[in-house]
C-alpha cells in the first residue's frame, strides 16, 4: 500500500515524463550562482525559511535540465508527507517504472527523513547520479550533517525576496534601473514590499491579519513545532515561541542572557541553547559589536533580529515603523556587526567591504541627522565615508550621504 501511494506520488510530482511542462518562474539572483553548479558533480543543496520559493527553484532546475536531457533521466520527489519513506524505496519505484536508473536526483524537503545525510552521501559515492537537495532551515540542524557532506556539497541559502526582486515579480523592476525617476512610486511599493515581508506568496494581499497569521501558522509554529521540536531537545516550545515574539516586538534588542532568563523563569545555560536554535534555524540573525579584534566582538554585546518582518509594526508610531525599517536594511546587508561604544553611542550596521568599512545609520524620518555615534566611529576606525538611510532625504554632508531606504535597498 505504501508503495502504491509512492508510486502515484511521483508520477504526479513528475508530470514531464508524460508531457512537457510550462514552468512559472520569476528570475530570481540566488539562481544565477546556482546555475553554474549545475553540471558540477557535487550535491546542489537549497535550504531557506519556509515558504521561500526553494520548491519553485528547483523546479526551474527540472526545466532548464529537460533541454539536454530526456524526461526518463530526471527523478523529483518532495518528502514532505513522506517522512516515513526511504530514499532507496522511491528509487526503486522508479527503476520498476522505467527499467533503469535515473541520472538527476532531485529531493525537496530531504531533512524529513532520518539520517538523510548518511543516505545520500551513499548514493553519491556510487558516481551514478547527480544530487540536488532542498530542506527548510532545519536542512543541517543536526549536528554532524554538514561534516559528514564535506567536499560533496555545495550549499545554497534561498533568501526571502530582496526589493529588486520583488519589484520583477510585480512587472516593475524598470524602477529599480533609475530610483530618482521613479521616487514617488518606489515610495508606495516599499510599503507593499513590508507588507508581504519578502514571501511570494503574500504579493498583493492586503489584510495585515492574514499576513499575520500566514507567518505565525506557515512559518514560524510549523519551524518551531514540527522540525526544531523533532531534532532538539527543546523542554517547553511555549518558552520558544515567547521569545521569537519579544524579537519581533524589539527588532534589534541588545539581549541580557542574565536577566531575560530570570524573566522567562528559565535557566540561562537554556535561554543561550534556545537562541543558539533559534539562529540555526534561520529564524533570528545575531549581530555582534564591532572590532577590529575578532575574539573581542564574539565577547562582547550582541543585537538579535527577527528574520521575518511583522505587519503590526507599519500600524504603530513613527518609531516602531523605523525599527521595520531598520530589520529591513539589516537582513539587506546580511551584516554581520553594528557598533556601541561604552557610552551607549551606536551604529546600526557596519558593512565591511573588500578595503573599507562603512558604517549605516538607519534614520527614518523626514529630517534625519547625524547622531554622535556615526561620527565617534567614522573618527576612530578612519572611516571615508557613511551613510544615513532616510525616509525620502538625497544628499551629501562632508564625508555622509543621505541615501532614502528604497534607493538604499536596491543597492543589495
Amino acid at each position: 500500500m505504501v508503495n502504491e501511494k509512492v508510486e502515484r506520488s511521483l508520477k504526479e510530482f513528475n508530470p514531464f515524463w508524460k508531457a512537457p511542462i510550462k514552468v512559472e518562474y520569476k528570475d530570481r539572483e540566488i539562481y544565477g550562482k546556482l546555475k553554474k553548479f549545475i553540471k558540477e558533480p557535487q550535491i546542489v543543496s537549497l535550504c531557506g525559511l519556509r515558504r521561500v520559493g526553494k520548491t519553485t527553484i528547483l523546479q526551474k532546475v527540472i526545466h532548464d535540465l529537460l533541454k539536454e536531457n530526456p524526461p526518463d533521466s530526471i527523478l523529483y520527489f518532495s518528502f514532505d508527507d513522506f517522512g516515513d519513506i526511504e530514499l532507496y524505496d522511491v528509487l526503486d519505484i522508479f527503476k520498476e517504472i522505467y527499467k533503469k536508473e535515473p541520472k538527476f536526483l532531485i529531493f525537496d524537503e530531504v531533512q524529513k527523513i532520518s539520517n538523510w545525510a548518511e543516505k545520500v552521501k551513499i548514493l553519491y559515492d556510487t558516481k551514478k547520479y547527480k544530487i540536488f537537495v532542498s530542506g527548510s532551515e532545519s536542512l543541517f540542524l543536526r549536528k554532524g550533517t554538514r561534516e559528514s557532506l564535506a567536499g560533496r556539497i555545495y550549499e545554497f541559502e534561498v533568501k526571502k525576496l530582496s526589493f529588486s526582486e520583488y519589484l520583477n515579480f510585480i512587472g516593475k523592476a524598470e524602477m529599480a534601473k533609475n530610483p530618482r525617476l521613479y521616487d514617488i512610486e518606489l515610495r508606495m511599493e516599499l510599503g507593499n514590499y513590508l507588507l508581504c515581508g519578502g514571501f511570494p506568496e503574500l504579493i498583493g494581499k492586503e489584510d495585515k491579519e492574514l499576513v499575520k497569521h500566514y507567518i505565525k501558522t506557515t512559518i514560524i509554529e510549523k519551524i518551531v513545532f514540527k522540525d526544531m521540536a523533532k531534532i532538539y531537545p527543546i523542554e517547553n516550545t511555549a518558552q520558544l515561541i515567547k521569545i521569537l515574539d519579544i524579537l519581533i516586538d524589539n527588532p534589534g534588542m541588545i539581549v541580557d542572557f542574565s536577566s531575560l532568563s530570570q524573566e522567562l523563569g528559565i535557566s540561562r545555560q537554556t535561554l543561550s541553547k534556545y537562541f543558539e536554535y533559534l539562529e540555526m534555524a534561520h529564524l533570528v540573525v545575531k549581530l555582534y559589536n564591532f572590532s577590529r579584534n575578532r575574539l573581542t566582538s564574539e565577547k562582547s554585546l550582541k543585537k538579535f533580529y527577527p528574520t521575518f518582518l511583522s505587519p503590526v509594526l507599519t500600524e504603530e508610531s513613527e518609531e516602531r515603523m523605523g525599527k521595520l525599517i531598520e530589520t529591513t536594511c539589516v537582513l539587506a546587508t546580511d551584516t554581520k556587526f553594528f557598533w556601541r561604544d561604552k557610552y551607549k553611542d551606536e551604529v546600526d550596521i557596519i558593512l565591511q567591504l573588500e578595503k573599507e568599512t562603512i558604517p549605516v545609520e538607519v534614520k527614518y524620518r523626514n529630517q534625519p541627522s547625524q547622531n554622535k555615534g556615526l561620527q565617534k566611529f567614522c573618527k576612530k576606525y578612519k572611516c571615508r565615508e557613511a551613510i544615513v538611510v532616510t525616509k525620502d532625504k538625497r544628499g551629501k554632508n562632508e564625508d555622509v550621504r543621505f541615501v532614502p531606504v528604497y534607493e538604499f535597498l536596491l543597492g543589495f
